[in-house]
């Protein structure tokens, strides 16, 4: 096996992650709660990468959380019925309704969709009454407002973002100005802020209607009030409800939304979204001081879409022949197809490295064999101009232009290695490979390989 320099030493000396003895397929929950009684999962590189498959294997916790962004990237939900469902507003594993949900502070929402989603679970079976608890500070949309903001706004840009188009960024941009709508405001019998609020907004956005948001909001209101009377939701007046939770012992499972690629103020602004998707945002999106396991899940090979430097992106051919086998590589918000290319191991490192990752799930991993007889992984950044590498931060953004990067050897993953149950059914070539991918991530902790064929069954490989 490769042997890596010292860097990883004192990489490692901070950042280490203690795997779990004994960890298998069977005792994978109960090994996880045993650490603490906070799990968090969350994505790396952007979205897609089966989240709600590594959510949807945790039965034992009494609440399931959100903390940040809003509009969950289409994600399908299983009913009990076996009927697949989209949600957006709810978390994922709402569809556990031994556990009630949680709609934290940085959150922002359409009360409207939400109150559709619970109607929805509600149809298919689902008790949704005294469930759900929504933080007073998560901010509500409303299309005369944060609709009609994103859209000019964008349209403005010369160099475009390309937001989902959901609203997102403009609710965020009103709480900085602190003259956004929440929960708080938008429940209170006294409107006299609430109407403070949108005649300033009205003022400083001259291309608003104030009669329209006006005419919009108290709708929402006589809805929220709706939804409140009728037990669908619960204003949690502090923002501490979870938090005390947390005090008592009750098992929180966090789905952490979009992916520390694009929090705010990490490496690709303005490409990204407008909240901090960290770990360091469940904290302050949750009120939660302390996390026991953060679970990071990403697919076997990069995919992005949207701007930005892609290295080690497949030549158009071999991207082609990727998505065609892979079938599902495109963006299930807008339907754009996926920029797709080796893996990303310094990027990793960074990600790794901010979050400090107690798991790591690979998901697709049965797909790799599209990779064929010349499999790689990209573990150097190279600038060319000055010699300067890069193994676990990346260069500024003027550099990049001049960065080439350093791949492993080839590794032949053209056999097949759908429906594998154990890591002893993996062929040589795919435990060499693993190993190697392990040795280069300087990853200490547990790493699981997920199939995409049969998507409930997994290999814990360390």
């Amino acid at each position: 096996m490769k042997k890596l320099s010292s860097e990883r030493e004192g990489w490692s000396i901070y950042n280490k992650a203690k795997p779990i003895e004994n960890l298998t397929n069977e005792n994978f929950e109960d090994k996880i709660w045993e650490r603490g009684n906070v799990t968090v999962i969350y994505w790396w590189q952007q979205w897609d990468e089966w989240k709600g498959k590594v959510t949807s294997q945790f039965k034992n916790n009494d609440r399931v959380a959100v903390s940040t962004w809003w509009w969950n990237a289409w994600h399908q939900a299983v009913c009990k019925n076996g009927e697949k469902i989209a949600l957006h507003e709810l978390p994922w594993w709402a569809v556990n309704e031994h556990a009630k949900i949680y709609i934290g502070q940085w959150r922002v929402v359409n009360i409207q969709w939400m109150y559709e989603e619970i109607k929805l679970l509600e149809s298919k079976w689902y008790n949704m009454k005294w469930r759900t608890f929504v933080a007073w500070w998560a901010q509500i949309i409303f299309n005369n407002l944060q609709r009609k903001l994103d859209g000019i706004i964008e349209g403005l840009k010369s160099s475009k973002v390309w937001t989902t188009k959901k609203w997102i960024w403009p609710a965020y941009a009103l709480k900085a100005l602190r003259t956004g709508p929440n929960f708080n405001i938008v429940s209170n019998p006294n409107s006299d802020q609430l109407n403070e609020f949108m005649k300033v907004n009205s003022e400083l956005f001259t291309w608003l209607d104030l009669e329209e948001i006006m005419n919009e909001v108290q709708e929402g209101k006589m809805l929220l009030q709706k939804m409140i009377d009728d037990g669908y939701i619960q204003i949690d007046h502090g923002n501490m409800l979870l938090n005390d939770a947390a005090h008592k012992g009750e098992k929180i499972l966090v789905e952490h939304s979009q992916s520390s690629w694009l929090a705010i103020d990490w490496w690709n602004y303005p490409y990204c979204t407008s909240s901090d998707t960290t770990s360091n945002g469940v904290s302050s999106g949750l009120n939660l001081p302390e996390i026991h396991t953060n679970i990071i899940v990403t697919k076997a090979i990069k995919s992005k879409v949207g701007w930005w430097y892609f290295p080690t992106k497949f030549e158009k051919e071999k991207a082609d022949e990727y998505r065609a086998y892979c079938k599902d590589e495109v963006w299930a918000t807008s339907w754009r197809t996926r920029d797709v290319g080796y893996y990303d191991i310094v990027e990793l490192r960074e990600t790794l490295k901010k979050n400090k990752a107690n798991i790591l799930y690979i998901t697709k991993y049965d797909l790799l064999d599209a990779l064929g007889e010349h499999a790689k992984i990209w573990e150097k950044y190279i600038n060319t101009k000055d010699g300067k590498t890069y193994t676990d931060s990346l260069p500024q953004w003027s550099e990049y232009e001049n960065i080439q990067v350093e791949y492993s050897q080839d590794f032949d993953l053209s056999e097949s290695i759908q429906w594998k149950k154990d890591k002893s059914e993996l062929s040589q070539n795919y435990k060499d490979y693993t190993d190697h991918l392990i040795e280069v991530l300087w990853f200490d902790g547990n790493i699981v390989l997920w199939t995409w064929v049969k998507w409930e069954e997994y290999i814990v490989y360390k």
